[in-house]
């Protein structure tokens, strides 16, 4: 462990040499026992923090868990209620609801270069601009007083913050170590969605008294303070050394020849790679279904099942604590059975969630509360699909090629997210003009999602063959 890891230690836990002297306090009655309450809660998160996190990476945690709880507080009061204020309070379109949900895909089909361009350069200032452009972004909100110009800013918003998805991935891949990383991701995700559930619950209530052109710039001022402590996380001084001086580098013919050369050899690991081929086709179909129906959420919610957004807010709440409980148990089962069969068990739990959708035909006239089955397993879904992706991706990948990896999938990933939101808002006006219900399309998503379980299956069990290989050889 550094210097600073120690110091840091000790500060923490009132032991280090610079810590201030208190007042005694009084050791009976309600003061003593919550003091006592107190210093065992931090007792115990510093046990469990010594226990999962190894001492070269708690350093990277703290920085890492600190702007997870900020970047919670942001993503909590933003973006559960960006659809829902979208349809309800601007009349949004399907049309438009598509758009706002393609917009982080769209993003996506430009990963190739942002991962060509961060080669051999430092990845901090990727993932620090790219999100304070994000969330800067977000503050443009306040002037957003239409369907369209709301569409335009949180689209916006989301194109941008793409930018740092490769480079995000070949930090984490280089600040924690492979076989502790789901449980130390587990840790930061719970993080996030604990200051999520506060976010969430407060920015609900505040957006029906002061409104989101107030509501979500505030939320944007924490994002970018976690932008900024995000950066301190990886000392990368000695990254640009390597790099030729301004005007020795190559010409814009061998910048171009070496820019095909990339994307060529990155869309080679698709042939080169028979596990994650399969993995990538799983995750293209699965998405493929899921991304379908999310213009057409917002339709139920709004104009049959009349949500409001405290409703919303509370289902979103206990969905965000559904997750925080499953990180850590979906941390462990990627750690010690294996991340292909976590996404497994998540793609067939997630097809339950349409199944709601579409018995909320049988009860007419019900109340949003309808949806609670659907939010609970979402929550669990959120917290092993975010934990499943990530570690199989990075478990394909050595460490020279992880951007690559990262790229490619956040370039499928694109692809599907541009085309099947309109095609679910296209879905459904051919349903309306043949007079059939909404619920076919999430019928039809049902199917896509079980063709990527059965995909995703084929590509665990080639993993687990070539993991097998080499631990024979």
């Amino acid at each position: 462990m550094s210097e600073r890891d120690s110091r840091q230690d000790g500060e923490a836990d009132g032991t280090g040499a610079s810590a201030s002297p208190e007042a005694p306090r009084p050791k009976g009655g309600l003061w003593g026992r919550r003091d006592r309450i107190t210093r065992r809660a931090r007792l115990g998160a510093k046990q469990v923090v010594r226990r999962q996190v190894p001492g070269g990476a708690r350093y990277a945690f703290r920085i890492d868990f600190t702007a997870m709880l900020l970047a919670g507080l942001y993503t909590g009061a933003v973006f559960p209620f960006i659809n829902v204020i979208a349809r309800d309070d601007l009349g949004a379109s399907e049309n438009v609801l598509a758009w706002i949900t393609a917009a982080p895909f769209l993003g996506n089909l430009m990963a190739l270069f942002w991962a060509r361009a961060m080669e051999g350069r430092r990845k901090i200032p990727f993932v620090k601009w790219s999100h304070i452009g994000a969330r800067s972004m977000v503050m443009m909100t306040f002037f957003a007083s239409g369907a369209g110009s709301f569409a335009l800013v949180v689209s916006l918003c989301q194109v941008i913050g793409t930018i740092a998805t490769p480079a995000y991935a070949a930090i984490i891949k280089e600040v924690y170590p492979d076989d502790q990383r789901g449980r130390i991701l587990g840790i930061t995700r719970a993080a996030i969605l604990g200051a999520q559930v506060a976010s969430t619950l407060i920015a609900g209530w505040l957006l029906g008294t002061v409104g989101y052109q107030v509501v979500f710039p505030v939320a944007a001022l924490l994002g970018i303070a976690s932008a900024l402590i995000f950066s301190r996380i990886l000392n990368e001084d000695d990254v640009e050394a390597a790099r030729p001086a301004a005007g020795e580098g190559p010409g814009l013919k061998e910048k171009f020849s070496e820019t095909w050369e990339f994307i060529r050899s990155t869309f080679h690991i698709l042939w080169e790679d028979d596990a994650y081929r399969w993995f990538a086709m799983s995750v293209f179909t699965y998405g493929f279904g899921n991304l379908m129906t999310v213009p057409l959420i917002p339709v139920i919610q709004v104009d049959e099942l009349h949500i409001q957004k405290s409703e919303l807010a509370l289902l979103s709440n206990l969905s965000q604590l559904v997750a925080m409980v499953f990180f850590f148990y979906w941390g462990r089962f990627v750690d010690r059975r294996s991340p292909q069969r976590a996404v497994v068990v998540n793609i067939m739990l997630n097809t339950l969630i349409p199944l709601v959708y579409i018995g909320t035909a049988w009860f007419p006239g019900a109340s949003a509360w309808v949806l609670l089955p659907a939010f609970i397993i979402s929550g669990v879904v959120m917290a092993g699909i975010d934990l499943s992706y990530f570690n199989a991706l990075l478990s394909f990948s050595g460490p020279e090629k992880v951007s690559r990896y990262q790229a490619l999938q956040s370039f499928l990933l694109g692809m599907r997210g541009s085309v099947a939101p309109f095609l679910g808002s296209a879905l459904a006006h051919v349903l309306r003009a043949h007079q059939l219900n909404l619920r076919y399309a999430f019928a039809l998503s049902i199917v896509f999602m079980l063709a990527g379980a059965w995909m995703q299956l084929v590509a665990a069990r080639k993993q687990e063959s070539r993991r097998l290989v080499l631990d024979i050889g």
